[in-house]
């Protein structure tokens, strides 16, 4: 438990998929060039594998609120330049109700919301 896995191996990016959005990391990323890690949990985090597999632009994709474990990668690569887009639930309050890929698909956790994000995170020369 705590360890990551190398889903695939890439040269533009490293997408770390927490939890359940491994399948729609996946699916969003299948034919783009990027490292895909994988924690089945958020806590603990397994720096020293982000450390060895990690790009310059970093992509966090988590089921919980954006930016939750964005201190510990940070942490992880705090000697090394590194870009950190943090993709989750934005915190913003949303009156729906519904099925959990309702709340994916409306707050962009699904795997077409997840492309645009993290193409748009690729693109970006900030």
């Amino acid at each position: 438990a705590g360890r990551m896995s190398v889903e695939r191996r890439g040269r533009d990016a490293t997408v770390i998929a927490v939890g359940p959005m491994l399948d729609a990391v996946n699916e969003a990323t299948a034919d783009l060039d990027v490292t895909v890690l994988y924690a089945t949990t958020a806590r603990p985090f397994d720096r020293a594998t982000v450390r060895r597999h990690a790009a310059e632009r970093i992509v966090l994709v988590e089921p919980y609120l954006e930016g939750t474990s964005s201190s510990e990668v940070s942490a992880a690569l705090s000697d090394t330049p590194h870009r950190l887009v943090a993709i989750g639930v934005p915190n913003v309050e949303h009156r729906r109700y519904g099925t959990w890929r309702e709340h994916d698909r409306a707050h962009g956790l699904d795997a077409v919301g997840l492309r645009e994000r993290i193409t748009r995170a690729l693109l970006s020369t900030e």
